[in-house]
């Protein structure tokens, strides 16, 4: 009787993470498709059509037509996964977003479980993961990311629990999921390193298990001869080599480049920044102000960092200087975080949240195109679960702390990670709100309406009829209407003589706070637009150039 109510509990307290992930996310089902959403919508439409040949058709993403396989870097599960709900229940914003639901408290149940592996608040553990930036605002996309991590907790979880219980079963599903986890991102097969170091170290030789390791690597070699004999090149080998082609042809010092990476572990996993008083000593923080302060100062003298200039007209930004500065010391804690676990544990456990959290910095920072949040989310499951092993440990031996005291700095997290879903809402439906006032103002237009920009705004300007410019094809004749967004990508100027300016739409959205503003230094989904994953500030409103062809 007793173990059935104990197992009762257990199985109540699960839903609690489940249920939270869903109801923080529920509100933004609404969302405008935004960033890459399109590319897994394209896919998703060729499957339908075409199951085995995923990417036999051509896009302009960026200004000029060319093939989908050169196009996109990611691999097709998330887009399989969009064909068949699309299949069910319609192609809708609402259809697809209340679809990745599914992911996202999959994750925070993943979380969960292997926090009761490796820590005594699992709850708390999963929640701290769940009330990050990171991890809140890429679940409001129908991008791979929260898929992606999903597999990835899961394939975890499993491993764990069949190493420690010799369970070949658990092994080899952990091993299904592994290669789920890598062709639906293909950083998802960051684990098979992972694990293989975590496996070894805790047997201390080859085993078993190493055959279970091979499943995915052969089905990764299986998708790179697939694709190579479908499209004239493997997928797999390519991203990677576009990764870090495009990452070294840039001008970005590699000390700019770690600063980045810092602020985007700070900003996206902040729950460690509001933990900051349990983890850490009195010295430490004292410790962590003067950084934070002198960080400030330093800057405000330098006026950059890599291409972002922090002086503007009216002197020097000490908003974004502050933002910055909380950041970098907030990634610098969570790096530290996982040294120092490593350090007092000196376990197989904590050697593999080292690599966990350690790696996935490298890879944003070093090795990654760009920096961005999406490269950053796979680690929010091992910090959550840090930080709650950091406060088991500061508590051994002393009086057993209240939940709420332990409970409290969610409170903080979820409010900053819940504004920057509502930010990043608010901008993606700027651009559908943008290409419908186009539509609308201009839809007794005889002449064609062409526009720049990709992203959200494509799909919306495509389904009212609009064409995407090609720079190289594309040859407007007098009367067409070429639209321009003024934050977008892939945006080029057109000669003036040659065309008369006869609108600007403006669309407003957020004004307090955004995820992609260049002026504010916000680049969420990459640091070009800025070394901050979102800011704080007057946020301007989103602009559209309506042109028309002399």
């Amino acid at each position: 009787m007793r173990i059935l109510t104990a197992n009762r509990i257990s199985s109540n307290t699960a839903i609690i993470p489940v249920v939270i992930t869903i109801l923080c996310l529920v509100p933004f089902v609404g969302k405008a498709f935004h960033i890459d959403d399109i590319l897994f919508i394209w896919v998703a439409e060729q499957i339908q059509m075409s199951p085995a040949d995923f990417y036999r058709f051509s896009v302009n993403w960026d200004g000029i037509e060319r093939p989908m396989s050169q196009v996109t870097k990611n691999p097709p599960v998330a887009s399989y996964y969009v064909a068949l709900i699309a299949l069910l229940f319609g192609w809708s914003e609402i259809v697809l977003h209340s679809a990745f639901l599914i992911p996202a408290a999959a994750m925070s149940l993943g979380t969960y479980y292997l926090g009761k592996e490796l820590c005594s608040r699992p709850v708390l553990a999963a929640m701290a993961a769940v009330f990050t930036p990171g991890f809140l605002v890429s679940s409001t996309n129908i991008m791979c990311d929260t898929m992606m991590l999903a597999f990835w907790v899961w394939a975890v979880f499993l491993w764990v629990q069949g190493m420690k219980t010799n369970n070949q079963l658990s092994l080899f599903l952990a091993a299904v999921l592994l290669s789920l986890s890598a062709l639906t991102k293909y950083f998802g097969m960051a684990p098979l390193g992972l694990l293989f170091v975590y496996s070894f170290m805790k047997a201390r030789k080859p085993g078993t298990w190493l055959v279970f390791l091979f499943i995915p690597v052969i089905i990764l070699v299986g998708y790179q001869w697939l694709t190579h004999e479908l499209y004239g090149r493997g997928l797999l080998l390519d991203a990677t080599s576009y990764a870090t082609q495009i990452k070294w042809d840039g001008s970005a010092a590699f000390f700019s480049e770690g600063l980045t990476g810092l602020t985007f572990v700070g900003g996206c996993v902040s729950t460690a920044l509001f933990y900051g008083l349990r983890l850490w000593s009195r010295n430490v923080l004292i410790g962590g102000a003067v950084l934070t302060i002198s960080i400030i100062f330093v800057f405000a003298y330098a006026g950059k960092i890599g291409g972002f200039t922090i002086h503007d007209a009216d002197g020097v930004k000490w908003s974004f200087l502050v933002q910055f500065s909380l950041m970098v010391v907030t990634g610098v804690s969570i790096l530290g975080l996982a040294v120092t676990d490593f350090w007092e544990s000196r376990d197989t456990d904590s050697l593999m949240l080292l690599l966990w959290v350690i790696g996935t910095f490298i890879f944003v920072s070093f090795i990654n195109w760009t920096v961005n949040a999406r490269s950053v989310l796979p680690m929010v499951p091992a910090v959550g679960i840090l930080i709650m092993r950091r406060i088991d440990h500061r508590g051994k031996g002393k009086q057993k702390v209240p939940v709420w005291r332990v409970a409290w700095p969610l409170i903080p997290a979820v409010i900053l990670a819940l504004s920057a879903c509502w930010a990043d809402y608010t901008l993606a439906g700027s651009a559908r709100l943008a290409a419908k006032t186009i539509h609308d103002k201009f839809e007794n237009n005889q002449n064609t309406t062409w526009f720049q920009g990709h992203w959200g705004f494509q799909y919306y300007m495509e389904a009212m009829g609009g064409i995407a410019y090609d720079f190289r094809d594309t040859r407007p004749v007098s009367g067409d209407k070429i639209i321009i967004p003024l934050n977008n990508t892939n945006i080029k100027p057109l000669r003036k003589s040659r065309m008369d300016l006869i609108e600007v739409v403006d669309i407003v959205p957020s004004r307090w706070m955004t995820t992609m503003y260049s002026p504010l230094g916000a680049g969420f989904y990459a640091d070009i637009w800025g070394p901050l994953p979102f800011a704080f500030g007057l946020v301007g409103s989103e602009k559209y150039y309506v042109l028309m062809v002399k």
